[in-house]
C-alpha cells in the first residue's frame, strides 16, 4: 500500500515509517528535512495518510501562538479536506493536551485539529512519547543523559514510541480490515498511553535520589494519564514500563 506519512524524519514519523516498510508498504515521505514541506503537500497515488507533522513544545506555544497556528491548524484543515474529498483514509496527531485545551496555543491547535475533522478521520492523542530519537528537551532523554536539573510534580502516562508504533498499526488495521473488529466501532480520536501516571519527580528520583523539585509550568496539565479503553478495544498492550526502561545499568 501506498502510505503518505508527514513528519516522516521526525521522532514518531521516522520510527513509523521502518516499522511500515519492513511490512512491505510503500512509504510517501512528507518532511521538511526532505525538501517536501506539507505546506506543498499534494495526495499524489497515497492510499493512506499519516499525519505527525507538527510543533509540540506546549512551553514554546506560549511564546508563539501565530507559528502553532500556521504550523498545526493550517496545513491540518487542508490536509484533511484533501483526504475527505479523494475518499483517502486519514490518522492524524492530536494530542493529550486535548483534554485542557484552553491551556494553551498548542492545545488549542489540536483541539481545532479535532474539530476540523471529517467522519472517519481519526485523532491519535499522544501522551509523553519517548524512546530513540525524541527531542534533546524532553525529560526521559534528559534524565538518560544526566543532564536534568530539576523535576516537577506532573503526572505523566508515558509511552515508548514502539508501543505508538503498534497503537498506530492497529488502528489503520481497523479502519482498513473492520471485518476483523466486528463489534468495535472506530472512534474519532484514540487516547495513546500505558494508562498508568508517573510523577515526574519520582521517576527522576530512580537516577537521581536527591534532584531538585520545582513546580510545573501552569500551561502544561497537571496529568496527562490516558483512558486506554478503546485502543484496549482494538488489541493494544503496552510492552515497555518507564520505570524499568530508566533504570541505571
Amino acid at each position: 500500500m501506498n502510505i503518505a506519512i508527514t513528519g516522516s524524519s521526525g521522532f514518531i514519523g521516522h520510527h513509523l515509517k521502518h516499522y511500515l516498510e519492513l511490512d512491505g508498504h510503500h512509504i510517501i515521505p512528507w518532511d521538511r528535512r526532505v525538501d517536501r514541506d506539507i505546506s506543498d503537500f499534494e495526495l499524489e497515488d497515497a492510499e493512506f495518510v499519516i499525519h505527525l507533522a507538527a510543533d509540540a513544545d506546549v512551553r514554546r506555544s506560549i511564546e508563539e501562538p501565530d507559528l502553532y497556528w500556521d504550523n498545526n491548524v493550517t496545513p491540518t484543515t487542508r490536509i484533511q479536506r484533501l483526504c475527505y474529498e479523494a475518499g483517502v483514509p486519514l490518522l492524524y496527531a492530536s494530542s493529550s493536551c486535548i483534554h485542557q485545551w484552553h491551556k494553551s496555543p498548542y492545545g488549542i491547535s489540536k483541539k481545532v485539529n479535532e474539530e476540523t475533522a471529517f467522519p472517519g478521520q481519526v485523532g491519535l492523542r499522544f501522551t509523553t512519547v519517548y524512546g530513540d530519537g525524541a527531542r534533546d528537551s524532553m525529560f526521559i532523554g534528559k534524565l538518560m543523559r544526566g543532564e536534568l536539573k530539576y523535576a516537577t510534580n506532573h503526572v505523566r502516562d508515558f509511552i515508548h514510541v514502539d508501543d505508538v508504533v503498534h497503537a498506530i498499526d492497529l488502528i489503520m488495521l481497523r479502519i482498513l480490515e473492520p471485518h476483523l473488529f466486528e463489534g468495535i466501532r472506530l472512534r474519532a480520536a484514540y487516547d495513546i498511553g500505558c494508562g498508568i501516571g508517573n510523577t515526574v519527580s519520582e521517576v527522576a528520583r530512580i537516577r537521581y535520589p536527591h534532584i531538585d523539585h520545582k513546580p510545573g509550568d501552569a500551561c502544561e496539565a497537571q496529568d496527562n494519564t490516558a483512558d486506554i479503553t478503546h485502543i484496549q478495544e482494538l488489541g493494544f498492550k503496552p510492552t515497555i514500563n518507564v520505570l524499568n526502561y530508566v533504570q541505571p545499568n
